[in-house]
């Protein structure tokens, strides 16, 4: 009976030792993939007509077509202020996680 008591806590420290490894792996795999995604990440930029927006937020129209940005966390120093009609430009940084703008930067003032 000892044998058998010694063996299955044997098997369970087996287990969990295995479980622990395992996570370990899974957790330095994933930080070896974030720090490869953000290695592609790219700064784009688009140049449009402001049509519509909000607090923290612009429409600009492209080539007929209609774009959202959404920045609000963007600092006053990257943040122009512009109005309906201005010529906008808006950088942002494409990640994984959707759009990041950078800069919004009114062209009509310039």
């Amino acid at each position: 009976m000892k044998k058998l008591v010694f063996l299955f806590c044997a098997l369970s420290a087996l287990t969990m030792f295995s479980c622990i490894k395992g996570q370990q792996n899974d957790d330095n795999n994933e930080m070896q993939n974030d720090s490869t995604t953000t290695a592609v990440d790219s700064t784009m930029q688009v140049t449009g007509v402001a049509v519509d927006g909000a607090m923290n937020s612009i429409s600009l129209v492209v080539d007929g077509d209609t774009v959202d940005f959404s920045y609000p966390d963007l600092d006053n120093d990257h943040r122009a202020s512009w109005d309906i009609d201005d010529t906008v430009t808006v950088r942002y940084v494409v990640t994984q996680y959707g759009d990041s703008v950078t800069d919004v930067i009114n062209n009509t003032d310039a």
